[in-house]
């Protein structure tokens, strides 16, 4: 231990700051997973999202872990661009995080050209810096055997070595035990004598500090769900950032025999909000009254249900941040909230739980062999049977709950127990002429797929999201967000870009809003666009659209589609690619265009990739220009990874 580490610790304590960049909460997970670990060796742990804390206050820890995931094109999550901004100020020296020490998790999708580039560059930069590593960084992938979790747990596993070795414990100390409950940062409370009376005599909650941003710019409050089991602040989206749309359009455009409901939905925002394609909705999304009502029934909770609660800190904040989390949750300034509405609106309660969860509910049964049993999900060691038990055959925390039935959770610690309910993001289809109504007014249009499958213990699963969007009536008025990350170009392209989309499924909506915004604008690039579906007759999505902007422009659009379902032998994209290798030539080689993959993560974008680089073998030998340059697939890889360094080569694929 240094003597600065001496000073840091001669009041008896030893502090950790845990920060997270995330755009779906798993970061957040993790993070929040890093905080446990790090308080059961005697650490103060601080877990913030990166834009609430200034790149200064490092010097205060004795070490800052950080968890970044990577968004978009390479991007940074929402919650994070303004502290990596904040490092790249030209007045920063290499002397400026000179005894900062760090460790870093990366969290990506191994599928996407830049896998893990947000916490490749921010390692790079904090080095620059001059922050020192503790350990090797951890680059867990979404793509991997175990998820994510494999390596992660692999190397939570180290830092707790390291930093057992850098920090021993005092004398007659040992680790807590993982059977001993760690205390939740977060109580529910009855609202009962401590609402106040104005001198009107109305009724009024104090109302939170209002929020400061310290990392250069005043942007409002971030605004995450719902505050976590160790989360003090919360460094999410803003709260301002939403605004209010009706929905105009909930129509089904697959056939009722088709296996999947696909809906085509149009919202109109009375405001002037700009959006390009790439960009996304964040909706937020509702439980079912019936879930709500039986978690209620099987937890006992029916004589609080309604009453009015409020939701409180059970420790003061860290010294030196400000208490954003308080004012940047909407939760703060409900003055009707209930138990119900935050099993609601709030919290995830069909979730496929973290570990931590069968953790925390551990907690909360006088069964000796369920605990156990939970416990034992929680063990890294035993990694294999809680992904056979939960992920694999996506078990809800409904379902387990009723499978550990002697689990009595109290309502006070349920905001420390169950995930917080995230926004869920959808690709605008919309673009062009189809982003305005006639009135003016902004319009947003979306494909959605319903998510409703068997899984293999043959039950019936259905998404929360799109199974709450299903059962909206027109007429709805709902709060949403634009998310910027997955745009396709942060600059404009330049006059005469060419385009080869390739698109898969309900992948077509952003292709389908670049394709508007091309023809609108009369920008004079060639675009092909590749598109694959089951049938023609089920699944072709905005095929009518496809001929009239053939019939009205002619040459500014072909498509190739591929029905995997309409033949005994199944052809997909990746075929297409492959047979017209003839247009990826004369696109990439000659009018260097701009590659944009969509659809499902996985196997898909891989096989494109794969496709691209065979056509690219063949058609170079059949080019002089390009016959030296491409000899084989080595060499294709060189030229795509090129195309890729280029910002030509784009992705955007989901689970």
């Amino acid at each position: 231990m240094t003597g600065q580490d001496q000073d840091r610790t001669s009041n008896g304590t030893r502090s950790a700051l845990i920060l997270y960049g995330t755009e779906t909460g798993t970061s957040q997970d993790m993070a929040e997973e890093v905080g446990r670990t790090l308080e059961r060796l005697h650490f103060d742990t601080t877990v913030e999202g990166l834009d609430a804390v200034p790149y200064a206050d490092l010097h205060a820890y004795n070490f800052t872990v950080f968890v970044v995931s990577t968004t978009g094109q390479g991007d940074f999550p929402g919650n994070a661009r303004l502290f990596w901004t904040s490092l790249l100020r030209r007045k920063l020296t290499p002397a400026t995080l000179l005894g900062v020490r760090y460790a870093l998790v990366g969290v990506g999708d191994s599928s996407y050209p830049k896998f893990n580039f947000a916490a490749r560059k921010l390692d790079k930069r904090l080095r620059q810096l001059g922050a020192a590593e503790m350990i090797p960084p951890c680059e867990a992938d979404e793509q991997g055997d175990e998820g994510t979790e494999g390596a992660f747990l692999a190397w939570l596993a180290q830092l707790r070595e390291r930093v057992l070795a850098m920090f021993p414990l005092g004398e007659g100390q040992v680790p807590i035990p993982e059977d001993v409950v760690l205390p939740g940062k977060w109580r529910l409370e009855v609202v009962t004598l401590d609402r106040e009376r104005d001198g009107d005599g109305e009724e009024q909650t104090a109302s939170p500090d209002r929020h400061v941003n310290r990392n250069g710019e005043g942007s409002p409050a971030p605004g995450s769900p719902l505050p976590t089991a160790t989360t003090t602040t919360s460094g999410g989206r803003p709260a301002d950032s939403s605004f209010p749309v009706v929905l105009d359009v909930n129509r089904r455009v697959t056939p009722l025999e088709h296996w999947q409901d696909v809906r085509f939905m149009s919202l109109r925002a009375s405001c002037r909000i700009d959006y390009q394609p790439g960009d996304a909705l964040a909706i937020s999304p509702q439980n079912m009254p019936a879930d709500v009502d039986g978690l209620i029934a099987r937890m006992n909770w029916q004589h609080v249900a309604d009453t009015a609660i409020r939701l409180v800190p059970r420790c003061s904040h860290s010294p030196g941040l400000p208490p954003t989390f308080l004012s940047a949750n909407p939760i703060f300034a409900r003055g009707d909230l209930t138990l119900r509405t935050l099993l609601t609106e709030y919290l995830d309660i069909n979730a496929i739980p973290r570990r931590s969860f069968l953790g925390g509910i551990a907690n909360y049964t006088p069964d000796s062999m369920h605990r156990d049993r939970l416990l034992e999900f929680t063990d890294p060691q035993y990694l294999d049977e809680f992904y056979d038990y939960a992920t694999r055959p996506r078990r809800s925390i409904l379902e387990i709950l009723q499978e550990f039935d002697s689990v009595q959770i109290p309502w006070e610690e349920v905001t420390n127990v169950f995930p917080p309910m995230r926004p869920r993001q959808f690709s605008i289809a919309s673009g062009g002429r189809l982003k305005v109504a006639d009135d003016g007014a902004t319009k947003f249009e979306l494909l959605v797929a319903i998510v409703k499958y068997k899984t293999v213990i043959k039950r019936v699963r259905e998404g929360v999201c799109t199974r709450y969007l299903a059962h909206l009536p027109v007429g709805t008025i709902l709060h949403v967000s634009v998310k910027r990350e997955g745009r396709f170009s942060k600059t404009p392209d330049p006059p005469g870009m060419s385009h080869i989309l390739i698109g898969a499924g309900t992948g077509i909506a952003p292709l389908r809003a670049l394709i508007h915004e091309k023809i609108t604008h009369h920008q004079p690039g060639k675009t092909v666009l590749f598109f694959g579906c089951r049938n023609e007759t089920s699944d072709y999505f905005f095929r009518h659209e496809w001929a009239a902007i053939r019939t009205e422009h002619p040459g500014a659009l072909e498509v190739i589609p591929a029905f995997s379902r309409d033949q005994k032998s199944k052809v997909y994209v990746q075929d297409c690619l492959r047979q017209r290798s003839d247009i990826i030539g004369e696109y990439l080689m000659e009018m260097m265009a701009t590659i944009i993959v969509c659809g499902s993560s996985g196997q898909m974008p891989k096989a494109v990739r794969q496709a691209l680089v065979d056509a690219l073998v063949e058609q170079a030998q059949k080019r002089d220009t390009h016959g030296d340059l491409i000899a084989n697939t080595k060499d294709a890889d060189v030229y795509l990874a090129k195309v890729e360094k280029e910002n030509r080569y784009k992705q955007e694929t989901w689970s």
